[in-house]
């Protein structure tokens, strides 16, 4: 290139400095190879018309970008560089703030979850009283007299608390702590779960809640030992080397189940406050206390330290990963004869020969040389940008780095070759200096940036649903205003994408020349207008802010009136509220009520369409709305548009505000209806044991009605801002099933497993991309959606009111190779991928499994409509086998009116619809066809009153024909 050429004279000049800015060290062979290959790639990657490296600051250096992923820019649609918005940052950038869902922050979840399934043994002296059937039946074989026999109930065992210490350094693990306190928050096995603070100060350890709230140190200590305490710290903070901390945790340890949760590797463990004799023990009964836990003293513990009465008190230490937890748990619950390790604390709190070493600084050749295989890549990978949050460092690890644990992630942030700082909202930012940054980018692939990019943009279009979000911004070049945001972009997102993350993409103007002289539009024909109505609202429909879901009273007479003139009452008030708190336009609807509908023509068109744009749903408990149809029917209509949202991550928050309309048992709520939280505490006393109906009718609770609709309102709006729920399809009314199951039904179950193949199993040829560790994992409509199927299934089942279990057919058990006819059973749909038809054991299994399916085990067979694969000849192949070895199930499932769940499902609303159908189909075959079975053993004839009089001597007065 000429000396005298300057970049803005040639674009040839211009792309040749941006290479050069990109990548220094390049050659002129690197370069003409560059252009080589840009030229041979298909032009589908997004508009780059424009760009030039005086578009950025003369210091900067831009990322590379890559050619967009399948999931990112389409042709035609308009791509958008997102950058991270950190503080501090002296870059303003031209576009639009949005915020990319991020990854989860807790590596191995899923196995963490399982690790802890110890935890869930029952305590078998519950302080409830449940009818022992065993010594009943035993009293009456002894004594002829059927008396019920009482017994204590099973519970729940343990009360959890998880004390996170607040140190400084543990800002890092904020949210891999969050993410673990979720997972023993599903696994329901605890009564309780509390999190409370651990602050190292001057004056020794302070406790506080989550309302920053003191709390005395022996609120943890438990009588009975039913308290279970899990504290979370790195011990690097100097508090740790003293030793009040640990007279506290032996204290906690002397009455109630104590563990320590650290998140770095044990090789770095010597270097912390955690330098302590270390040993194993072992547990002789189930729950037990540190103090009853044996061991053996280390043969090596210093001259004089020895404690010759016991003082020694063990506590667990554990690494976060599901090999510790799983020990730990199965030690202290199942007990475990290989223990679990622990260390020892001295009644005076910590021995005189532990000294931490603290940690040693390491340049970036040594930290490559001495770490972990799985830190050194993710350090590597971040190298790639001067500055990012630790969010980002979490979606680098799980999209290239899925083997990366807890324990690699910690060496990558105490190796020291980052700099921690905090932003403005709390998150951890990372820093590299420029030195250490050139190093790690050494062991950095050419090959290695693109797909860094390529896979981020695929989590981006993914939009996985999580409470947490990474703040960033979408470069809009035709923007006004600039945002400060970082000048290296981490992705691209879709012109559809952003859509979905809430911004209204603008159009090229190019395209506005195309469009300049629209062609004016004719009027739809009839029949096109009532397709119209099936795809969605129809353009005069305004959307209601809110839904007002309630009961309808029946009249108790001619003259009783109108029964619903106070629910009209609340719902003007709403509207009122609703109208000064937002800024709707004039004339829009606050709200919608079906009052004024009856059985028209239009009404069940009426309430489908509201329910499928409003913003928020509003519920009317009481006793008579879970026994009503049209509520259960409008419940299941808006909670299946949410979970559709969710599966997009349009929906983070829930859109369901419910309100007490009159009191009811909260004990007794559908099973549809419990995950969803009730404000009760934060309305007031009175609004928990009157409802809104009773504040409203007496004329002394009118102010604190008023404070309860007010707060109703706020709450309305508040769940409309943080969910934004975007408009769904208006499904039919009429084929709606409820959420709430029949009065008097009792509680319905439902098994569904899962056969489908992991990602190790499939076949070489085979996709891996639907697949995961387990059978559970499996996701056919990974285009419509980033969460397992098994998954959206559980909860779309949980929506219609019954309780299910989900579990993989991998592990179903088989007795001889066949399945006894005569266990006890329930409801069966069983979800196949045919893929699975491809190993041989599977098939047989399945073979078994199909000749003894009862009347009530149906299936679904999901092929998506994307996977090229399931239509090739290969799929129709497994398709025909799938006929020769299951014929029973899908002969009578086809015998329904859900015929299409093993014809093959195409897409997930097809999924969300069938399924419904099939539940309703295997419930009313299990009720039609299951035998009810005695108890083995001998048959005792049920119990008879007895005739006063024997058959052999009449009283005077009863012989036949009145005679004396």
């Amino acid at each position: 290139m000429p000396d005298h050429a300057m970049p803005g004279d040639d674009p040839l000049a211009r792309l040749l400095t941006t290479l050069t800015a990109v990548a220094p060290d390049w050659g002129t062979t690197d370069l003409a190879d560059a252009l080589w290959l840009a030229a041979r790639i298909d032009g589908n990657t997004g508009d780059w018309s424009g760009r030039s490296a005086s578009d950025l600051p003369e210091d900067a250096s831009p990322a590379p970008e890559a050619a967009a992923p399948d999931t990112g820019p389409q042709p035609g649609a308009p791509a958008a560089d997102l950058h991270e918005r950190l503080t501090g940052t002296p870059v303003r950038i031209p576009g639009d703030a949005v915020a990319v869902p991020p990854a989860a922050a807790l590596p191995l979840a899923l196995e963490t979850g399982r690790a802890v399934r110890p935890w869930k043994r029952r305590w078998p002296h519950g302080r409830r009283s449940a009818l022992d059937i065993d010594a009943t039946v035993d009293g009456y074989a002894r004594s002829g007299e059927l008396l019920p026999v009482f017994g204590p109930a099973p519970e729940r065992w343990f009360d959890l608390t998880v004390v996170v210490d607040r140190s400084p350094a543990m800002r890092v693990w904020q949210e891999t702590v969050t993410d673990f306190a979720a997972v023993l928050d599903r696994l329901g096995a605890f009564r309780t779960l509390q999190i409370c603070d651990l602050l190292l100060t001057d004056g020794g350890p302070e406790l506080r809640d989550r309302q920053a709230e003191s709390m005395g140190h022996g609120r943890l200590r438990s009588a009975d030992g039913r308290r279970l305490v899990i504290v979370v710290s790195d011990c690097a903070a100097a508090g740790w080397r003293d030793a009040a901390v640990w007279r506290l945790l032996r204290e906690w340890a002397s009455s109630t189940p104590v563990a320590l949760l650290n998140p770095l590797p044990v090789k770095l463990w010597r270097r912390t406050g955690l330098d302590l004799p270390a040993v194993r023990v072992f547990s002789a009964t189930p729950g037990a206390v540190n103090a009853r836990l044996s061991f053996d003293l280390p043969p090596l513990l210093p001259e004089g330290e020895a404690a010759p009465d016991g003082g020694w008190q063990p506590v667990p230490v554990l690494s976060l990963s599901p090999h510790a937890l799983d020990r730990w748990s199965r030690t202290v619950m199942r007990r475990a004869p290989e223990g679990c390790g622990a260390v020892l604390v001295p009644s005076w709190g910590r021995p005189a020969s532990a000294v931490g070493r603290g940690a040693r600084p390491v340049t970036a050749d040594d930290f490559v040389r001495t770490a972990s295989a799985p830190a050194v890549r993710l350090a590597v990978l971040c190298s790639t940008f001067s500055r990012l949050s630790i969010r980002l460092l979490h979606l680098v690890r799980q999209e290239l780095v899925p083997e990366a644990s807890t324990a690699d992630i910690a060496e990558v942030l105490v190796s020291g070759l980052f700099a921690l700082g905090t932003g403005d909202d709390g998150t951890t930012e990372l820093s590299l200096s420029e030195p250490v940054r050139r190093q790690l980018q050494q062991h950095l692939a050419q090959h290695e940036m693109w797909r860094i990019n390529e896979a981020l943009n695929r989590h981006v279009a993914a939009l996985e649903s999580r409470s947490r979000q990474i703040p960033s911004m979408a470069h809009d070049r035709t923007a006004t205003a600039g945002i400060q945001a970082e000048i290296q972009a981490f992705a691209q997102a879709s012109r559809q994408t952003l859509e979905l993350l809430g911004l209204v993409t603008r159009e090229e103007p190019e395209t506005r020349e195309e469009r300049a002289e629209p062609t004016p539009a004719l009027p739809a024909a009839p029949a096109q207008r009532s397709a119209a109505t099936t795809r969605g609202p129809s353009q005069s429909h305004r959307p209601p802010y809110f839904y007002l879901s309630y009961a309808h009273t029946p009249q108790w007479g001619p003259d009783s009136g109108d029964p619903d003139h106070w629910v009209r009452v609340l719902f003007n008030d709403l509207c009122d509220h609703i109208m000064a708190l937002t800024d709707l336009p004039a004339g829009s609807p606050a709200g919608f009520m079906d009052r004024e509908m009856r059985s028209g023509e239009g009404w069940p068109e009426k309430l489908s369409e509201n329910l499928a744009t409003c913003r928020v749903f509003v519920p009317l408990f009481s006793p008579r709305y879970f026994s009503s149809e049209t509520c259960g029917r409008e419940w299941y209509a808006f909670h299946e548009r949410m979970l559709n949202a969710r599966t997009t991550g349009t929906a983070t928050a829930s859109p369901i505000v419910p309100a007490l309309w009159a009191p009811v048992d909260m004990s007794e709520l559908p099973d549809s209806v419990r995950h969803i939280h009730i404000e009760n505490l934060a309305l007031g006393r009175s609004y928990l044991n009157s409802g809104i109906y009773g504040l409203i009718k007496l004329s002394r609770l009118r102010d604190e009605y008023d404070e309860t609709v007010f707060g109703l309102a706020e709450r309305i709006v508040q769940a409309a801002g943080e969910s934004r729920l975007p408009p769904g399809l208006a499904r039919d009314y009429e084929s709606t099933p409820s959420a709430f199951k029949p009065r008097g039904t009792g509680p319905r179950h439902i098994r569904l497993t899962v056969l489908a193949p992991t990602r190790d199993s499939v076949p070489g040829h085979r996709d891996t991309g639907p697949y995961g560790d387990d059978a559970l994992d499996w996701n056919p409509y990974r285009a419509e959606s980033a969460r397992p199927l098994p998954v959206l299934a559980e909860e779309l089942i949980r929506s219609l009111d019954y309780r299910v279990t989900v579990s993989n057919f991998d592990d179903e058990e088989l007795t001889g190779g066949s399945r006894d006819p005569h266990e006890p059973s329930r409801p069966t749909i069983l979800l196949l991928d045919e893929w699975a038809l491809t190993d041989e054991e599977r098939r047989a299994r399945l073979k078994t499994f199909d000749a003894y399916a009862r009347p009530w085990v149906s299936a679904i067979v999901p092929r998506s409509r994307t996977d090229l694969q399931n239509h090739g000849q290969q799929g129709r192949r497994l398709a025909g086998e799938l006929e020769r070895v299951m014929p029973t199930i899908l002969q009578r499932t086809r015998r329904s009116d859900a015929r299409i769940a093993v014809n093959g499902v195409p897409t997930l609303k097809s999924f969300t619809r069938v399924l419904p159908q099939v539940v309703a189909y295997t419930t009313q075959q299990f009720l039609k066809n299951a035998e009810v079975r005695l108890p083995p053993g001998p048959h005792v004839p049920r119990p008879l009153l007895a005739d006063p009089y024997p058959p052999s001597d009449p009283p005077v007065g009863d012989a036949p024909d009145g005679e004396a």
